[in-house]
């Protein structure tokens, strides 16, 4: 192997620079075939990117070991008629909706044609005033639509296509929980589209004033593309043998092209100083790769580990998102760790073409910059800039106090969707609210029991609720007013109809299933209560239960990385208890937003409780992204800190060097992620939203605050490690940093 070039002959050109030698990694050795298995695997993955939305499903919010799953699946394979999950509204603008018979015959008839679809009730087929709109102008065809999620969704587009249309002044539409999955669906897909096509173009602009060159700017995009098709195409497979979330996607497109800008940035930017310090060729990116490439790989393990702890739960809309996390970063860090060096070397000098920087052979040292003296001027009154820090963030978070959470219905749709609207109709015009019902359903309790009689008495008599339909009669506070309706017995089970006078999501709502649940259940018979209460305190409960050990998982794990990869006791603790501060002032952020309706007209949002899942999923993904930026800053500093001894310069000379990648790189992120406040979904928007304000608020007040008032008033302490411990980290940092 011929001696290293020099800075001066570093030319770009082929011989010296990417000549084979056995001591330098595959990557270095063979650039140009590391190159073309890259774009091989764009192909193959592209080819299989594009199926992954047919593959993933909506839903995944209930707990699939709750007593609500457990009474809807038993509803749904007894009882099917009582659970209709798709709502046809026939309305005539012109005149009585029974002038309208002959829409209604064509409906029936196609209905009646459909082998996945039940016919539960129409008032073209009995007549039943409950089924005609109080202004007379509309009229139900109430359907229970047969299957899992997929099954149903295609069962609704068939129909849909079929009856959906306008005739004139009479018109067909769909609604129910199918066409709202359905109608999410659809828009999600649309969403992800737009927001790609906005995304790309706005953080190509900012990388290319970022990295002052075009050529640069291209090579952490081509990274995120990457990274987004293998995500994808992970999902596709996935998605074959297990259910997945469609909002994951959502995830894979943000924060793929997020974290291919993080590490791109820090990896390109100290190849950059180390060029400048005099080395080229391989020289400058195995120098690279020791320092940015140890950090990149330290911070996308403890990013993937967080995610992980979304394992925890039990509903697949979580679970879903810690696949396609742990997907993307570890696409992210092969792509970076071996496509970009290939390039970097094959490209030389050529990195810099149709660039517009200027040369500066006098920057400044690294503690006088910018950063740098930010971070002298927050050390030199620490406890000030900490407390106005503290008190800011301690302000955003009290609208969490008031918080409310709920499951996701209509109102996650934009104004005008066709399922939104049908609902807004349903409620308005039409008497009673069978969706809100509370079901009581059990497989062991024949109709003909002379208990039931009486079990079904003792819960009308339960507050709140005004009436009991069940195979033993009717009732109300405590007395038969009626008989036995049709289809509350079959094969051996039975089911109970409890209707309500109070809001699902709601105190009220949690009591009284509480208390219906409470009720005696005569002998041996198993009762499971369903129904969108009970639905709403099973998922909340479920989520209570876990996320104790969740956050445990998050903190400990982030401990043992960030103790292992800084090698101090106190780091992982400030960062944990500074990061929990700035989580908790967005989530209270959002809550004045999504629920109280403050600026809802400027984002586009109807206020209405917050879906309970989505707070978790903001958390732990913002957590992870949070622990990037603090690894970005300790390693710096603490680099510093082994060369200077000094506490208070390494600071400056850390935040000096790290400032502006890790300010940079949070613009670049939270435009990903802001993108999605175009989506017309409010679960889209609200994470979106909440994720970029929660990268912004990490990358300038935390990072750039906080982080320095800590490491000024703890001092040296702040770096101290048991002897034991250390020679631990030295030996992880070792292997890690030679990898």
């Amino acid at each position: 192997m011929s001696s290293p070039p020099t800075a001066a002959t570093d030319t770009g050109s082929e011989p010296d620079d990417v000549r084979p030698s056995p001591r330098l990694p595959f990557a270095l050795r063979r650039p140009r075939w590391v190159l073309v298995l890259g774009l091989l695997f764009l192909i193959v993955t592209g080819a299989l990117a594009g199926g992954a939305s047919s593959v993933l499903k909506n839903g995944g919010f209930d707990d699939p070991n709750s007593d609500s799953a457990f009474a809807a699946n038993l509803i749904a394979q007894k009882f099917p008629a009582a659970q209709p999950n798709l709502v046809l509204v026939v309305r005539n603008d012109d005149g009585p909706v029974d002038t309208a018979a002959e829409t209604g015959r064509r409906v029936l008839a196609t209905l009646a044609g459909e082998r996945d679809a039940q016919l539960v009730g129409s008032y073209f087929a009995g007549g039943d005033p409950s089924l005609r709109s109080k202004d007379g102008h509309s009229a139900l065809t109430l359907v229970h639509a047969a299957g899992d999620e997929d099954a149903v969704g295609r069962t609704t587009s068939r129909l849909h296509d079929r009856l959906a249309k306008a005739d004139g002044p009479v018109t067909v539409r769909f609604g129910g929980l199918a066409q709202i999955n359905n109608d999410l669906t659809e828009q999600t897909d649309n969403d992800v589209a737009l927001s790609e096509l906005i995304a790309l173009p706005l953080t190509l602009i900012l990388l290319f004033f970022v990295f002052r060159g075009l050529i640069a700017a291209l090579l952490p995009v081509l990274v995120g593309v990457l990274s987004i098709s293998g995500s994808l195409a992970f999902l596709y497979g996935l998605g074959q043998t297990i259910s997945v979330s469609v909002f994951s996607v959502n995830l894979i497109t943000a924060l793929g092209l997020g974290l291919a800008v993080d590490y791109s940035l820090l990896i390109v930017s100290r190849y950059r100083e180390e060029r400048s310090r005099g080395l080229a060729g391989p020289e400058a990116i195995l120098a690279t790769l020791r320092t940015a490439g140890r950090t990149v790989i330290f911070s996308g393990v403890i990013v993937a580990a967080v995610l992980t702890t979304l394992l925890v739960f039990r509903q697949y809309f979580l679970s879903s998102f810690a696949y396609a996390g742990v997907a993307v970063v570890a696409i992210t860090l092969l792509c970076v760790l071996f496509p970009l060096p290939a390039a970097l070397l094959l490209l030389g000098d050529r990195i810099d073409k149709w660039s517009f920087a200027k040369p500066r052979p006098e920057r400044p040292a690294e503690e006088d910059r910018m950063w740098g003296r930010i971070a002298g001027a927050t050390m030199r009154r620490p406890g000030l800039f900490g407390l106005l820090v503290v008190v800011l963030l301690a302000v955003l978070a009290v609208p969490i106090f008031g918080a409310q959470f709920g499951v996701p219905d209509e109102r996650a749709l934009p104004q005008g969707t066709e399922s939104r609207v049908v609902t807004d109709v349903v409620r308005t015009q039409f008497t009673g609210d069978t969706e809100a019902a509370l079901s009581v359903v059990s497989p062991d309790w024949p109709g003909g029991s002379g208990d039931l009689a009486g079990y079904a008495a003792k819960l009308s008599e339960v507050p709140h609720v005004t009436g009991v339909a069940s195979a033993a009669g009717q009732f109300v506070q405590g007395r038969q007013v009626g008989p036995a309706g049709p289809g509350s017995s079959s094969g051996g089970a039975t089911l109970l109809q409890v209707n309500h006078d109070v809001e699902p999501f709601s105190t009220d709502g949690e009591q009284l299933v509480q208390a219906v649940r409470a009720v005696p259940v005569p002998g041996d018979h198993r009762v499971a209560v369903g129904g969108l209460p009970a639905q709403y305190l099973d998922v909340t409960a479920s989520i209570g239960d876990r996320l104790p050990l969740g956050v445990g998982l998050a903190a400990l794990l982030t401990f043992l990385l960030l103790g292992a990869a800084t090698g101090s006791i106190l780091l992982p603790i400030k960062a944990v208890v500074c990061n929990v501060l700035g989580l908790l002032a967005v989530l209270g952020a959002m809550v004045w937003v999504f629920q109280d309706g403050h600026l809802a007209d400027l984002f586009g949002v109807t206020p209405a409780p917050i879906a309970v899942t989505i707070p978790v999923l903001l958390l732990v993904i913002a957590y992870a992204l949070s622990m990037d930026y603090e690894m970005f800053l300790l390693s710096r500093i603490k680099e510093s800190f082994d060369e200077t001894g000094d506490p208070v310069l390494s600071v400056r000379k850390g935040l000096g060097g790290s400032g502006p990648i890790i300010s940079a790189a949070a613009a670049i992120l939270a435009v990903s992620f802001f993108s999605t406040a175009i989506s017309g979904v409010s679960l889209a928007k609200l994470f979106g939203i909440g994720t970029g304000l929660a990268v912004l608020v990490d990358a300038l007040l935390i990072r750039g605050v906080l982080v320095p008032a800590f490491l000024k008033i703890a001092g040296r302490a702040a770096w101290w490690v048991p002897p034991a411990v250390q020679k631990l980290t030295d030996r992880i940092s070792g292997t890690v940093g030679h990898r």
